[in-house]
């Protein structure tokens, strides 16, 4: 009988990259030559996991995974009012709005924010990158109370407030996200926005020019463009009947419809929203190529939306159930 512990390392590792993420955790528990095996850094988590967050309860998480079909509950350190992530980090609370911290399920690493008692309670976020990854990061978010946005550089211990785009009022926000450098916003009124890190000011980019629509609005980065979707409704808060995709240029200060997505699908929440790439080192059986996978507040439910034939479908999870929009958000797991 084979000996698998004494596969070569060489093997082992060619394994270990193909599995799903939840097969890549149980594969480094087998043995110790396995264990040295698994090389977080080479592993690329971001093509081969997308898992559906909701929060029923303050301290505990329930993932669904659509890759496996599988539900994963975790304990959290602190709560978890809202799926609220990026980079596979998820934002925590005090419960009263005012501490914050950021954790990594995967890793159980928890990262404390200071203190936003003069700002109120975060609304989005986004980071430059994972804190797993570098010791460099910033994370930026927007904030209740008189609405604003503020950042945070990794090994500072006070927000930095941003200011307004001037002559624009405050409104609601759609989106933030970090894209190829840049923290950029989206507003209810079109408005796309980017921090000027140096100034503390956000600058008006790109009016999109998307009066008398009703619907809501999705940034997300896909195969290094940067997307703006707009779902729309039927009539106030009505179902989603159609979902629009435009790519937009920062530097023309353009935007253009796209009408397919390729070999790429979108997941799209207000508090989450990114994309993923089927290519030969993806392991993504249950996702479908070319579609949005989006939250419809009209029926209150997850639906995915085919970009080839505009088919709108309703999304049910690992246990068969329907997604309620309100309790539940797209994440991404990664170390």
């Amino acid at each position: 009988m084979a000996n698998w512990k004494e596969l070569p390392q060489g093997i082992l590792e060619l394994i270990a990259v193909q599995l799903a993420i939840e097969d890549f955790l149980a594969f480094g528990m087998v043995c110790t030559s396995w264990q040295s095996a698994v090389s977080k850094e080479r592993y690329k988590a971001k093509s081969k996991a997308v898992w559906l967050m909701t929060c029923r309860y303050k301290h505990t998480a329930k993932f669904s995974s659509l890759s496996t079909g599988r539900i994963y509950p975790a304990r959290v350190p602190a709560s978890i009012d809202q799926t609220l992530s990026a980079l596979g980090w998820i934002l925590l609370s005090d419960g009263r709005g005012h501490e914050y911290c950021i954790f990594n399920p995967l890793s159980r690493v928890s990262i404390k924010l200071p203190s936003l008692e003069k700002l109120g309670g975060i609304d989005k976020m986004a980071l430059s990158s994972s804190p797993s990854l570098s010791k460099s990061y910033t994370v930026m978010i927007s904030h209740y109370g008189t609405p604003g946005f503020a950042f945070l550089r990794s090994g500072e211990d006070a927000w930095t407030v941003v200011s307004p785009v001037e002559h624009l009022p405050r409104c609601v926000l759609y989106g933030l996200i970090y894209y190829n450098g840049l923290f950029v916003a989206l507003d209810a009124q079109d408005q796309i926005m980017t921090l000027d890190e140096r100034k503390c000011r956000m600058e008006s980019r790109l009016v999109l020019g998307l009066d008398n629509v009703e619907g809501y609005a999705y940034l997300v980065e896909c195969l290094g463009s940067l997307l703006v979707v707009l779902t729309i409704d039927e009539g106030y808060y009505g179902p989603v009947k159609k979902i629009l995709v435009f790519k937009v240029d920062l530097e023309k200060g353009t935007k253009e419809e796209v009408r397919s997505l390729g070999n790429a699908s979108l997941f799209l929440s207000g508090k989450s929203s990114f994309s993923v790439e089927f290519n030969a080192e993806s392991c993504l059986p249950a996702v479908k190529p070319n579609h949005v996978y989006f939250p419809d507040y009209g029926d209150r439910i997850m639906k995915t939306y085919s970009m080839k034939d505009g088919k709108i479908e309703t999304y049910f999870d690992a246990a068969g159930s329907h997604a309620d929009v309100t309790a539940a958000g797209w994440f991404q797991p990664d170390f």
